[in-house]
C-alpha cells in the first residue's frame, strides 16, 4: 500500500489561549527540545495534507521555515495552519511570507460565547481580525474551524452563518479527549438534541449545495452526529496507515488520540517506524473503542475508500437515503 497521505503535525504545545475544552495549553512545552525546521524534512513525500496544529503554531518563530521545509518534503500536500487568531499583526506578517498555505481560525461561538470557551476576554474580535487581514493578504483558502461541545449549544450555526456572509470555507468538529493532547473531555461531548440538531440543519444546508465539496463535508457532519450519538464510526479506522500525528518532539503516533507510540522521527522514516511498532500498533488502532471523528483523521480514509462516501452522498442527493439523524 502507497504511504501515508494525512497528519496532523504539532509544531509546538506553547498556547497564548486558555480553552475550556482542550488541556493543550497546560502540557509541559519544552520549546528547547521541540523539532527545527529542518527536522520536518522527515515527513513522507506520499503526503496529501498537512494540517499544522499546536498548541498555538505562530507562537513559533520560525514558523515560516518550518512550513517552508514541509512544502519541500512533500510537494504535493495542502499545508493548513490551524490557528486561534489571537495574535492578528503577527499572524498577518507570518503568513504573508508563506507559499501557498491555506489558514483556519478557531471560532467556537460568536462574541462572548467564543471568549468564554477560548477563556481569554476579547478573543473573538482578536480572531476576526485575523481573518480580516488575512483576507486583505489574499489568502483564498481561509476558513473558520468550530468546534461543538455541551459548552456552546447553537453556536456552530451562528458562527457558519459569519463564514458565509464572508465568503470563508466552514467545518465543525466536536470536543474529543485524548491522553496525549486533547486532555480528559468527556464531559465536554455533546450529547444534546439541539448540538444533534445544528449539525443535521449544517448537514442538510451543505447537501443542497452546487458544490461537491459541501456534499463531502456533509458526509462528515452525519458522521459527527454519530459521533455525538455514541455510534460506531462509518469508515474504518486509518490511523498508523493513511495518517499519523506528530508531536512537537519528534514522537511519532497514529493518530492525536492513540496514545501507543509508533518511535521518533530520529529512529528511521515512517515505513520503518511502522513496520517495527506494528506488533502493537495494529491490534491497538484495530480494537481502539474510541470512535473518534475528526476532519483530520477523516479526510485520509475518505480519500483512500471513496465508494461508501460516494454511495451515500448519491444515495442522499436523490432522496434514496434516510438522513434523519436517528437512523
Amino acid at each position: 500500500m502507497p504511504g501515508p497521505i494525512g497528519c496532523v503535525a504539532a509544531v509546538t504545545y506553547r498556547c497564548n489561549a486558555r480553552c475550556t475544552v482542550c488541556d493543550i495549553w497546560k502540557n509541559d512545552s519544552r520549546e528547547s527540545e521541540e523539532l527545527r525546521a529542518e527536522d520536518y524534512a522527515w515527513l513522507p513525500r506520499t503526503l496529501r495534507s498537512v494540517n499544522v496544529s499546536g498548541g498555538e503554531p505562530y507562537l513559533r518563530n520560525d514558523l515560516v521555515e518550518v512550513v517552508s521545509v514541509m512544502q519541500r518534503a512533500c510537494p504535493r500536500a495542502r499545508v493548513v495552519i490551524s490557528t486561534n487568531g489571537l495574535l492578528p499583526e503577527r499572524i498577518e506578517k507570518m503568513t504573508s511570507e508563506m507559499n501557498d498555505v491555506a489558514v483556519r481560525v478557531s471560532v467556537d461561538g460568536v462574541g462572548e460565547a467564543h471568549d468564554r470557551i477560548r477563556g481569554i476576554p476579547g478573543g473573538y474580535d482578536r480572531a476576526m481580525d485575523t481573518v480580516r487581514r488575512l483576507m486583505a493578504l489574499g489568502v483564498s483558502d481561509l476558513g473558520l474551524a468550530a468546534t461543538s461541545s455541551e459548552k456552546n449549544p447553537g453556536e456552530l450555526r451562528r458562527v457558519k452563518k459569519v463564514a458565509d456572509e464572508l465568503g470563508l470555507a466552514f467545518i465543525a468538529s466536536a470536543a474529543h479527549s485524548s491522553k496525549i493532547f486533547f486532555g480528559d473531555h468527556d464531559e465536554d461531548r455533546p450529547r444534546s438534541d439541539e448540538a444533534v440538531a445544528e449539525i443535521s440543519e449544517i448537514m442538510r444546508e451543505q447537501l443542497r449545495s452546487r458544490n461537491w465539496r459541501d456534499w463531502a463535508k456533509a458526509y462528515y457532519m452525519r458522521g459527527l452526529i454519530d459521533y455525538v450519538r455514541g455510534r460506531p464510526r462509518r469508515l474504518p479506522c486509518g490511523a498508523g496507515v493513511d495518517h499519523f500525528y506528530l508531536d512537537p518532539f519528534g514522537d511519532v503516533y497514529p493518530c492525536n488520540i492513540s496514545g501507543v507510540r509508533m518511535g521518533n522521527v530520529r529512529d528511521g522514516s515512517f515505513d520503518e517506524l511502522k513496520r517495527r511498532s506494528a506488533p502493537e500498533v495494529v491490534p491497538a488502532v484495530a480494537n481502539c473503542e474510541d470512535q473518534c471523528w475528526m476532519v483530520c483523521t477523516v479526510s485520509p480514509p475518505m480519500r483512500r475508500r471513496p465508494l461508501r462516501p460516494v454511495a451515500w452522498i448519491l444515495g442522499a442527493k436523490l432522496g434514496r437515503v434516510d438522513t434523519s439523524v436517528d437512523r
